[in-house]
């Protein structure tokens, strides 16, 4: 009966927890985009959005509650009750004249004993409703994390800094065709753009080449181990120590201060050498421009075999974005280098182009002069 009238606060307390996180989330986009909201005015719609959390919280609690007395009800029902039992399977005795005292205690304490052992599922019914509603959570967590979807891309481990790509179809989720690249070898020390409309599958390709996307087909090889990704808006960590911002992924100890200042300088950010030490939210000092920047020093620090970059120059004006190339041609001259970029002053510092479009790639020598350092090979 118990389960009857209690079983629905399982998955009330279910919804309950979803409804919470997706309150929790929102807050903590508004947190993390608030100047972007303050700058649209978008005061009221993100006010209308969290009212809509809030009305789903209340409406489901109104459930918990519901389905809490139900449960409560039938707890105490069952304590009121209880004691009536043991005097229900006395009548006979008592009227019979055969009920004693020994006989009364030694029924009593049998009776007890049992009833405890069944109140204790009783009295934790909805602490117990609650539990089974977080487990219902984990185990779907779990079901997802053991069976990943199947990715059709597959990735392989060259020696080299050489980067190869063969038969490679990117695919949206829902199966539909982005674009297609022939078989294809960077080789190392080569600059290749990568350009094209928007929505042609550009990013999608750097993701694919890390491993974050796997809608697709064909297969990647290049050196993982000494490979960097550079996006275009990098991650800052904050309330760390600047040289923990420029070593990251590694430890601050990684580099020695010779080369966080030698950094800091080629990538026109030398105002900051005085604050390696400082712990500060770095994220909300730095502008955009000012974290594109850093991402070319880690990369300058980390000295990858395999340099992939997605706009991450988007922000900068043209005399610091030709810097950055600048640096990165002069101070790793034996990296591979591919840049997603639209900007056509970018051009001088790559030799070869893939123009991306929805009917397939078009690989193309964007100057004899920067291609006499090497040569690409494409079959069709």
């Amino acid at each position: 009966m118990l389960e009857r009238f209690g079983g629905p606060l399982v998955g009330a307390n279910y919804r309950q927890q979803h409804y919470d996180a997706d309150l929790r989330a929102g807050l903590m986009d508004v947190r993390r985009n608030s100047e972007q909201i303050a700058f649209y005015g978008g005061e009221e719609a993100e006010n209308l959005r969290f009212s809509r959390y809030l009305a789903h919280i209340a409406t489901n609690w109104r459930s918990v509650v519901t389905y809490t007395w139900r449960a409560n009800f039938i707890t105490n029902f069952f304590h009121e009750t209880a004691s009536c039992l043991l005097w229900v399977m006395l009548i006979p005795k008592l009227l019979a004249h055969t009920l004693t005292v020994g006989l009364y205690s030694r029924t009593n304490a049998a009776f007890m004993q049992a009833r405890n052992s069944l109140q204790w599922f009783i009295d934790n019914y909805t602490d117990l409703a609650t539990l089974r509603s977080i487990l219902q959570r984990l185990n779907e967590f779990e079901r997802i994390v053991r069976h990943p979807f199947e990715k059709g891309i597959t990735r392989h481990t060259l020696s080299s800094g050489d980067v190869q790509i063969e038969n490679l179809v990117l695919k949206r989720p829902d199966g539909s065709v982005l674009t297609s690249l022939p078989n294809l070898t960077l080789y190392t020390g080569e600059r290749w753009m990568i350009s094209g409309p928007s929505g042609v599958g550009k990013s999608t390709l750097l993701r694919a080449l890390a491993g974050l996307w796997g809608y697709g087909s064909g297969t990647l090889a290049f050196d993982t181990q000494h490979a960097m990704f550079v996006p275009q808006r990098p991650y800052v960590p904050d309330g760390t120590s600047l040289r923990q911002v420029l070593s990251y992924p590694a430890t601050p100890d990684h580099y020695d201060t010779q080369a966080y200042e030698s950094v800091l300088k080629s990538v026109n950010l030398a105002c900051y050498i005085s604050r390696l030490d400082d712990v500060a939210d770095w994220s909300q000092i730095f502008s955009p421009g000012e974290e594109q920047r850093l991402a070319i020093a880690r990369v300058l620090l980390f000295r990858p075999r395999v340099v992939f970059l997605d706009e991450a120059t988007s922000a900068l004006d043209e005399e610091n974005e030709t810097l950055l190339y600048s640096v990165l041609t002069i101070h790793l001259p034996q990296a591979t280098l591919v840049s997603v970029a639209h900007h056509a002053n970018l051009r001088r510092f790559h030799q070869h182009e893939i123009l991306l479009s929805p009917k397939g790639a078009l690989v193309q020598t964007i100057s004899e002069t920067a291609a006499a350092s090497g040569s690409a090979t494409a079959s069709y």
